[in-house]
């Protein structure tokens, strides 16, 4: 099976704990099944996982966890899928929430260097004493085209990672499945 790799890519349970917000959690993570490595556990995973990563929080991890304790999902695999977006990631996943968003709702394109000040200020918004973006830009974007883009990105996303998943994993067990039967009919019959 597959598990082994992920097993070594996807954060322990201490790695997970060490989180001061999710801490509050640490009853609930309690159950084992939260942690099992098999298909349905980490199928669920994807899909929560993905959903998750394409929502504007900075608690993106909390919103996966909390996905994974609802559906008992991995938690691991849902927490790690929400770095999909990352400080690298984070400008073009939004540009094209808010392209999409835009072509829908028909309303006028921003530019890039726009939805870059505006990640920064809202961040500085929820972790300091910046200005709240909300009101800073209500004139010039629209946050219906943004926040609509983003559902949809974050919904297809998840439908397709978690179907592309599903089909690696019966791919990999049917050829290893098909492989210890090659290597059975292979050996000779003891006498």
């Amino acid at each position: 099976m597959p598990n082994k790799r992920l097993k070594d890519l996807l954060p322990t349970p201490e790695k997970i704990l060490e989180s001061r917000s999710l801490k509050l959690f640490a009853p609930q993570l309690a159950d084992p099944r939260l942690w099992h490595f098999n298909r349905h556990s980490l199928n669920k995973a994807v899909y929560i996982g993905v959903l998750s990563a394409f929502f504007p929080l900075p608690g993106q991890m909390l919103l996966a966890l909390i996905g994974a304790l609802i559906f008992r999902a991995n938690v691991p695999m849902a927490l790690g899928l929400t770095w999909i977006t990352n400080p690298l990631t984070t400008l073009p996943v939004f540009y094209a929430g808010y392209y999409i968003g835009a072509k829908i709702l028909d309303v006028p394109m921003i530019s890039l260097r726009v939805i870059g000040r505006m990640i920064s200020d809202f961040s500085l918004w929820i972790i300091s004493d910046g200005a709240n973006p909300f009101i800073t830009y209500k004139g010039s974007v629209s946050i219906a085209a943004f926040c609509l883009g983003l559902t949809i990105l974050a919904v297809i996303s998840s439908i397709v990672c978690g179907l592309a998943f599903k089909a690696i994993w019966r791919y990999k067990t049917v050829t290893s499945w098909q492989k210890r039967q090659q290597d059975f009919s292979d050996k000779p019959p003891k006498h």
